[in-house]
C-alpha cells in the first residue's frame, strides 16, 4: 500500500493493479462521458493521447507517488501536445511550442495529463459554462472553474489551477474539495499565463489532502535541489490563531457558524487557540489588491488581447483593464503601502502562533447569474505569499459545501498538508468529497 505523509493513499486500491494508469484513465474517461455534458468542466480532451500516456506509464517502473495518476490542467497552463486557449475566443485552438514547467515536472514524475480544464476569460472574471457538481444552478467558482468541478465530480483525482486573488481556495470551497495554494514562487510559473505576477501562483485541487503533499514534492523541485522547508510543531503543540478580519461581516451566518464550530473542535486537539485581530486599516486590502491586479493585468494581457481584435473581449474585462491603465500613480503607491502593511501583519502574527485559520470563502457557491464569488477571505494568503490549504468542512443552508482555510508560514507547505490531513481525521469534519447522483440532479 502506497502512503503519503503516513496516510493511506486514496488510490491504494488501484496502485497494486498491473495496469494502474490505464485503469485510472479509463475510469476518468467513463465518468466524463457520463457526467460532463452537464458539468462542462473540460476545455479540451484527447482520450487517445491520455490512454497512450497511461500505457507508457504502466510499462515502466514507478517514478513517484504520482506515477500513472491522471491530472487536469487549467487552460492557461501551456501544453505542447494539447491546445491552450486561455478561456478566450482570441486564442481558441492555439498550440504552444512546449509544456509549462509545472507540466514538465509532472510528466517527469510519471503524471498523465488527461486534458485541459475550463477557465474564466484570461483567468479573470467572465464565467465559464461550467456548473457546480453539488448544485448545477450554482457557480463552481473562478477562475479555476473546471479544475475544481472536475475533481469534485470525480472526473479526475487531481488538477492544477492558479490563484491571483482566490482562484484556487474559493472554488475548492464551493466545490467541496481539498486545495493547496503553495508558498509564492515555490512552484514555477514559466509557461503559465501571467495576470498579475506580484500574486500569480499555481495551485492544486485533490480529493484527499495527502495528495497535495505529493504534488508539492513534484513541483517544488527541479530534480537538482531541495526546496526550502519550514517545520511546524506536532498537532498537540500547535498554537493556532483565528483571524478576526474587518471583512468578517461578508461571511454568511452559516459560514461564520462553521468557523466557530471548527475552532471549538480545534481546542481539543492543539495546544492553544487564540483570536488574531486583523488591523482595521487593512479593510483597504481588498481594493488595494484589486487595483494592483488590474494595473498589472492591463500590461500583462495587452499583447495577447491585441493579437487580434480588442473588441472581442468581454465588457467586464475591458472595464477591469481600463481601470488598471488609468489608475493614478498615487493610488498605486497607496495600494503597495497596504500590501506592505499586510505582509508585516502576517509576519508579526507568525511570531505568536504557528498557524492561522479563517474561512476559505464567504459562504456557499452563488447562483450562476451572480458571478463566481467573493475572494476577500483569500487575499491575505495571496498578498502575503504564505501557503494555504482549503478543507471542505460542512454544508450551508442550501446544502452546498463550505470550507475552512489554514495558512502557514512560508515554505511550511509539506508540514501544512500533514496538519490538514490530521485535522481532517481528528476534528471530524462534516463534509467529505464525493458527489452522489441524487445531489446533482437539481439546483
Amino acid at each position: 500500500m502506497t502512503t503519503l505523509s503516513g496516510v493511506a493513499s486514496p488510490f491504494s486500491d488501484i496502485l497494486t493493479d498491473e495496469n494502474v494508469s490505464v485503469s485510472a484513465v479509463e475510469g476518468c474517461l467513463e465518468r466524463i462521458e457520463q457526467r460532463d455534458s452537464a458539468i462542462k468542466a473540460w476545455a479540451h480532451l484527447d482520450p487517445d493521447l491520455a490512454m497512450e500516456q497511461a500505457a507508457l506509464r504502466d510499462a515502466e517502473p514507478r517514478r513517484s507517488a504520482l506515477h500513472g495518476i491522471p491530472f487536469g490542467l487549467k487552460d492557461i497552463i501551456e501544453t505542447g501536445d494539447q491546445p491552450t486557449g486561455y478561456g478566450s475566443e482570441l486564442w481558441a485552438g492555439w498550440r504552444p511550442e512546449r509544456d509549462a514547467e509545472v507540466v514538465r515536472r509532472l510528466r517527469r514524475d510519471g503524471g498523465v495529463v488527461l486534458g485541459k480544464t475550463t477557465t474564466t476569460e484570461f483567468a479573470t472574471y467572465r464565467p465559464t459554462d461550467t456548473r457546480n457538481p453539488h448544485g448545477q444552478g450554482h457557480t463552481p467558482g473562478g477562475s479555476s472553474s473546471g479544475s475544481a468541478a472536475a475533481v469534485a465530480d470525480g472526473q479526475v483525482p487531481l488538477a492544477l489551477g492558479t490563484q491571483t486573488a482566490g482562484s484556487v481556495l474559493r472554488p475548492g470551497s464551493f466545490c467541496g474539495v481539498f486545495t493547496l495554494k503553495p508558498t509564492y514562487g515555490r512552484w514555477p510559473f514559466d509557461g503559465v499565463l501571467p495576470v498579475a505576477l506580484t500574486f500569480d501562483t499555481v495551485g492544486a485541487f485533490a480529493r484527499h489532502p495527502a495528495w497535495l503533499g505529493a504534488v508539492d514534492e513534484s513541483l517544488a523541485t527541479d530534480g537538482s535541489e531541495t526546496p526550502a522547508v519550514t517545520v511546524l510543531a506536532p498537532i498537540r503543540e500547535l498554537r493556532v490563531g483565528v483571524l478576526r478580519p474587518p471583512w468578517a461581516d461578508r461571511a454568511t451566518p452559516a459560514a461564520a457558524a462553521l468557523l466557530e464550530e471548527f475552532v471549538s473542535r480545534l481546542r481539543d486537539v492543539v495546544a492553544d487557540v487564540v483570536d488574531v485581530e486583523v488591523p482595521s486599516d487593512l479593510i483597504a486590502l481588498d481594493e488595494a489588491h484589486t487595483l494592483l491586479m488590474a494595473a498589472e493585468a492591463s500590461a500583462a494581457l495587452a499583447g495577447r488581447i491585441h493579437r487580434s481584435h480588442p473588441d472581442r473581449i468581454s465588457d467586464q474585462l475591458h472595464r477591469f483593464l481600463q481601470a488598471g491603465r488609468q489608475a493614478p500613480a498615487s493610488e498605486i503607491q497607496y495600494a503597495r503601502t497596504v500590501l506592505r502593511r499586510t505582509r508585516s501583519f502576517v509576519d508579526r502574527a507568525f511570531d505568536e502562533v504557528d498557524l492561522l485559520v479563517t474561512l476559505a470563502a464567504p459562504g456557499e457557491a452563488p447562483a450562476i447569474a451572480d458571478g463566481t464569488g467573493d475572494p476577500v477571505f483569500n487575499k491575505l494568503a495571496s498578498v502575503s505569499g504564505c501557503p494555504a490549504v482549503g478543507l471542505p468542512a460542512g454544508r450551508g443552508v442550501h446544502g452546498l459545501p463550505l470550507g475552512i482555510q489554514l495558512v502557514a508560514p512560508a515554505h511550511a507547505d509539506q508540514a501544512l498538508v500533514r496538519v490538514a490531513t490530521c485535522l481532517t481525521d481528528r476534528v471530524g469534519l462534516a463534509w467529505r468529497p464525493g458527489v452522489s447522483e441524487e445531489e446533482t440532479n437539481g439546483d
